[in-house]
């Protein structure tokens, strides 16, 4: 039996004997207002819990709004307020719970937040807070402490909530695979204040404020507020974080009419967490992975400083027994400041540092975003046909700057086994705190989107079709930092996304679906590199195509499952060259990449105190047209055949469980983008335990929640997705403990 066996199987019968594994679902989640498809939400009723606890049997589906899981035609995932405040530590990322979901592969460094959906990368530009999209992007990512539940819409379904700026994916490759849904944290019935102290292994100390109180006649006018203050080390040697933040949600709920408004501000700091690598070309194998512990810049120099604000903004009004008007409007503003690589570490087979890529990076990034969808959402009887209809118009608008500078023959060198040698030239080259705005890019989408849900007896047909009107200005060369022939030169589209899904269900315990969906983008002018022959010249926005067939079943209160077998098309760039002069080419969108594949997911009751969550998914990535034939067959960059993930829980009483789970990732393909060498990158298994356990001291009652990630301190690489020739070392092992008191 193979090393990599022997501890998957050592890890599942350790899960198996200390009886451990995902958390007891509180369903404190959202209601929606009186049809069951409305935008706005609140949380003073609960979702129904499917088995097992970790999920919720309905999830939000774009402007389908709160839809039963077994009915939805497409791939959707709502985890549970509970399981989210034990997976995802406020002091961690929602990486750590995001994992759960078989068609998201997570991990990248710190201080990035990239992850894929079903073999397509993107990041955390993936996701909405309470519906508004556009707050973040690669370096910033989402507020922990902050977010309640969490729907994943994955597929098909991913294109149901209105425009899609570019910025949501590379606007060379259609549009984003998946929509993630954060959705804040409210007021319910009950009134507390929550005081909780947080402690990681490597002194990271937090501690977290949590207000929650209802007021009016009716109670009808909820005020939650929770802060954040945490300090101290990470479990990679040396490296640091620093996070603090304030933030407020308050909401309205009349007979006719529904308001939540979510707003505050953050700051946070990390210290020395980058960990991504590049492979020379002239590596023939992949080399071992080094120890996860250890930091690979300088902690007391390299850094990612972030602050902004966000505000969100939530309404309905009822005009008519079946019409209701919706609002959802948001804006956000960022400042990153960092000191950090220009590139990553290129190293070789035996983990030399081959000065590559590696010389200091000042940076400054200012982010200003805006966004307001307005419609009308109602239901009617066309013969035994029921509708539920949403039209809606939004409006994205985003300015980005940037500015950098990087600092010369400063290179990194050594060795990632024997240790790294700075040259001393780094210790005064970080200039981010100095460098001022540069216009970048901006970026306003309007789009016009209708939506219709038929129910006929058995079946339900969803159709949606969206209207993107784009209008993209360039600023200066990402590359050069000069403004280039395109500066400000306008750039416009517009173009059709239409979304189809069927359903049918025999019982209200199983059902039968399938559904496509195309989504396009902005298109690009071309840069001028000297040998690009249509250089300045307009490319049309591309196309992503997406396909899904599943079916659903609940074949009882203790079990339920999915399955679903998915095709999606993603375009490339590909450069055709001249027959004449073979150093010149064309530059068009002609390239083409195939994911094809099956998710499977399970919730289930086993028996009394015992439940279990799971799946996994088998992915086939291949490109398929590329400018070099010799790439042509060959798996997409980071892709993984296998991927799952499995969890166990144990609960001996309703104050008390134990959750193990375990995360499988199969073999992975770097193919390098110079040679078209494939290599392997080792499969791995993560456990991961956490454990809760409610009591009172003095008549005061306390939370405990202790987690430990990574429990076997396993040091491997991971494949970053959709990302040529990039990978990275994982997280180590690290324990968090925090106590919660309410008063």
């Amino acid at each position: 039996m193979s090393k990599r066996k022997k501890l998957l199987l050592s890890s599942i019968m350790c899960s198996l004997i200390l009886g451990v594994s995902a958390a007891p679902v509180s369903a404190e989640t959202i209601e929606t207002f009186n049809l069951d498809e409305m935008v706005v939400e609140s949380s003073r009723n609960h979702k129904t819990p499917l088995p097992g606890g970790f999920n919720n049997d309905s999830s939000r589906v774009g402007l389908l709004g709160e839809t039963p899981v077994i009915k939805a035609p497409f791939t959707v995932q709502s985890i549970t307020e509970d399981t989210v405040s034990k997976m995802a530590m406020p002091n961690q990322d929602l990486d750590t719970v995001l994992s759960n979901v078989p068609a998201i592969r997570t991990g990248t460094s710190p201080i990035k937040t990239d992850f894929s959906i079903r073999g397509l990368a993107t990041n955390a530009s993936a996701y909405l807070v309470n519906n508004i999209p556009g707050f973040f992007i690669m370096a910033t990512g989402p507020i922990t402490n902050t977010v309640g539940s969490i729907d994943a819409m994955i597929g098909p379904a991913a294109t149901l909530n209105g425009s899609t700026p570019s910025f949501q994916a590379n606007y060379l490759s259609g549009a984003t695979p998946g929509a993630i849904y954060l959705n804040t944290k409210r007021a319910g019935e009950d009134d507390f204040i929550k005081y909780t102290q947080t402690f990681g292994g490597h002194g990271d100390y937090g501690e977290y404020l949590d207000i929650s109180q209802r007021f009016g006649k009716d109670r009808n006018i909820g005020v939650r507020i929770y802060g954040q203050y945490d300090d101290g080390g990470l479990a990679i040697s040396g490296a640091g974080q620093r996070k603090k933040n304030l933030f407020a949600n308050v909401s309205y709920e009349g007979e006719t009419t529904k308001t939540n408004v979510f707003g505050g501000y953050y700051d946070q700091k990390f210290m020395g967490t980058e960990r991504r690598f590049v492979l020379d070309k002239s590596a023939t194998k992949f080399p071992d992975a080094p120890d996860a512990s250890k930091s690979f810049d300088d902690p007391k120099v390299m850094h990612q400083d972030t602050n902004g604000y966000m505000l969100t903004l939530n309404h309905q009004k009822k005009l008519s027994e079946h019409v209701n008007w919706f609002v959802n409007a948001g804006m956000n503003q960022s400042v990153v400041r960092r000191f950090i690589y220009k590139g990553e570490l290129t190293i070789d087979e035996n983990g030399n540092v081959m000065g590559k890529g590696t010389n200091p990076w000042s940076d400054h990034i200012y982010i200003q975003n805006q966004y307001l969808q307005t419609g009308l959402k109602g239901d009617f009887m066309t013969g035994m046909a029921k509708h539920n209809v949403a039209v809606s118009v939004d409006r994205s608008h985003r300015k980005y700057y940037k500015s950098f500078k990087t600092t010369t023959n400063l290179f990194t060198e050594g060795n990632i086994y024997t240790g790294l040698i700075f040259k001393p030239g780094i210790y005064g080259a970080d200039e981010s705190t100095s460098l001022r705005k540069r216009f970048n890019q901006e970026e306003t989408v309007v789009s016009l989107n209708f939506m219709d849900k038929i129910e006929i007896g058995k079946f339900t047909l969803v159709g949606a079709l969206s209207r993107r009107h784009g209008d993209y200005l360039p600023g200066y060369g990402p590359k050069t930092g000069k403004e280039g022939p395109n500066y400000k030169k306008e750039l416009k589209d517009s173009n059709w996304a239409p979304t189809y899904g069927l359903s049918y269900a025999p019982t209200d315990k199983l059902s039968f679906y399938a559904a496509q969906s195309t989504a396009r983008n902005r298109g690009s002018f071309v840069d001028d590199d000297g040998d690009t022959l249509n250089a300045n010249q307009y490319l049309d926005s591309q196309r992503l195509k997406n396909t899904e067939f599943g079916i659903k079943a609940k074949p009882n209160e203790n079990l339920s499952m999915s399955l679903a077998y998915f095709d999606m098309t993603q375009p490339n760039t590909l450069k055709t060259y001249s027959t004449t002069d073979p150093t010149k080419y064309w530059l068009s969108n002609n390239g083409k990449n195939r994911f094809k594949g099956v998710d499977f997911s399970v919730d289930a009751k086993l028996a009394d105190k015992w439940n279990t969550f799971g799946g996994f998914e088998w992915l086939n990535a291949k490109q398929e047209v590329t400018t070099e034939k010799k790439f042509e067959g060959l798996p997409t960059d980071g892709s993984v055949k296998w991927s799952g993930v499995w969890g166990l829980e144990y609960k001996p009483d309703e104050d008390t469980s134990f959750t193990s789970r375990l995360s499988y990732t199969g073999t992975g393909k770097f193919v390098h983008v110079e040679t078209a060498r494939v290599l392997d990158i080792p499969s791995h298994v993560t456990l991961d335990l956490f454990a809760s356990h409610k009591a009172k001291i003095n008549g005061v009652p306390v939370k405990f929640i202790a987690a430990c990630y990574n429990v076997t301190n396993d040091s491997h690489w991971i494949a970053q997705v959709g990302q040529s020739n990039r990978f990275v070392i994982n997280n180590p092992r690290s324990f968090m403990l925090s106590a919660e008191f309410e008063f």
